[in-house]
């Protein structure tokens, strides 16, 4: 009982904290006049977002270090946990500095992103190594699939990699990563929970929290946007969660909103590519719908539902 309300009071601590800085950091935006550019490449309906203030990461990562740092133990785990956030959340400040201040959409080139967040991975990996359990456990059964040293951290590359960009592809309605990412981190607290790692899932319900708050002025209309710096950041902490857990096969359902709108993407290039046709009026998923004509927070709640279906079938693949 102990170990549930201090879980709970995690949460309660960084959401609380979150809802008092946010309004701050937004107010500051709008006075320096900085905020998001939009890709003239997405849908025109976006055009009014235009100079929303941004960079909403970087509230929902120091909030979540925060209350980590005054409620937990510095043990290894932590240590990665905090590796994690800092590297890729850096990166995708930097990301976020020239799009916000220097005015421009477009900022790192994709290759030399995916470049730095590969190399980032690998560093996560070499120091996590000895930590994460070097198996899969089979969703609804009791099969345990063992894996090499190589082939597991080219599994744990894959995953990492692939978490983190979903996550940020993801973010790109109002309220759409954040809402999303909470079902997620939600199931992992549980999950670790279930499990006993008790400090393990007070770092996944803290971020619950700190996206808790950040979602409260990120929902239509938006007020702030999360930015790279909290997408990257976050996506990658999904990845090396899944990897302390073992049971890392069952991010595809926690997470298959992600999954979906990655998938998506693939499949439009794929088929422009081979074939010359879309398959998508525009990819990610959620943009196709906007495009035929539904309406923006109709397709965020619904993405909603269908990522908390998903929450519902990977406890039941975990549950005997």
């Amino acid at each position: 009982m102990n170990e549930i309300k201090s879980l709970i009071f995690s949460l309660l601590a960084v959401f609380a904290l979150g809802l008092f800085s946010l309004p701050f950091f937004i107010r500051w935006q709008e006075k320096a006049h900085i905020g998001q550019k939009i890709k003239r490449e997405g849908p025109n309906l976006h055009l009014h977002k235009e100079n929303t203030p941004s960079m909403g990461g970087i509230i929902i990562i120091l909030s979540g270090l925060v209350v980590l740092c005054f409620f937990q133990r510095f043990t290894s785990p932590l240590w990665i946990i905090l590796i994690t956030l800092l590297s890729f959340g850096g990166l995708g400040l930097l990301d976020d500095y020239f799009k916000s201040f220097c005015g421009r959409p477009w900022s790192l080139k994709a290759r030399h992103k995916f470049l730095l967040e590969l190399v980032f991975s690998v560093f996560i990996l070499i120091l996590a190594f000895p930590l994460f359990p070097h198996y899969l456990i089979v969703p609804w059964g009791d099969g345990i699939i063992k894996l090499g040293e190589a082939p597991f951290f080219l599994y744990g590359l894959f995953l990492i990699l692939a978490s983190t960009n979903a996550f940020n592809i993801t973010d790109g309605l109002d309220g759409l990563a954040g809402g999303c990412g909470i079902l997620t981190f939600a199931f992992w607290a549980g999950l670790f929970f279930w499990k006993g790692d008790f400090s393990l899932a007070r770092i996944a319900a803290i971020f619950a929290g700190a996206l808790l708050s950040f979602l409260w002025f990120n929902f239509w209309p938006a007020r702030i946007f999360m930015g790279d710096c909290g997408s990257l950041s976050l996506g990658a902490l999904m990845g090396v969660l899944a990897l302390f857990s073992g049971y890392s096969w069952i991010l595809a359902l926690a997470g298959v909103v992600y999954v979906l709108d990655t998938l998506s993407v693939i499949l439009q290039v794929f088929s422009f590519r081979v074939w010359g046709k879309r398959i998508f009026l525009m990819s990610p998923l959620h943009h196709h719908f906007e495009l035929r004509g539904e309406k923006e927070s109709k397709i965020t709640i619904r993405f909603w539902i269908i990522q908390g279906v998903g929450v519902i079938a990977a406890i039941l693949g975990i549950v005997r």
